[in-house]
């Protein structure tokens, strides 16, 4: 039977699907409110609308749906650790992020007529 070293259980030990799934979370949730941030600043202070996230809509929604599904994930996992610390801080992810969709679609549908649309003909 080979012993473990002690690297090798913390190298196992860092990588936990939980924090895994909140980090990603949190760093699309990053993104998500930088874009937003950029998309008021330029329709409100610059009216700018060509300098906005128009073009890359979808990519933004699927950015939402994987930072709400990788938040609603850590939260399984740490509440099956049964730490109270990291499960708060889970649902809090979970509450921003479901934060963030809801702003972007009420910023989408508020300035829906400054939006530049492409139809096929």
């Amino acid at each position: 039977m080979a012993r473990i070293s002690t690297g090798d259980k913390a190298a196992k030990n860092w990588l936990r699907k939980d924090e895994v799934f909140s980090r990603i979370s949190a760093f699309c949730g990053l993104l998500l409110l930088a874009g937003l941030s950029n998309d008021i600043c330029q329709y409100t202070f610059m009216e700018n609308p060509l300098e906005t996230t128009q073009s890359f809509t979808y990519i933004t929604l699927v950015i939402h749906i994987i930072s709400f599904f990788t938040s609603v994930l850590a939260f399984v996992y740490k509440t099956s650790r049964l730490k109270k610390r990291t499960e708060q801080i889970s649902l809090m992810l979970i509450v921003c992020n479901g934060l963030l969709f809801l702003l972007r679609i009420i910023l989408e549908l508020t300035l829906i007529n400054y939006r530049r649309e492409y139809y096929n003909s």
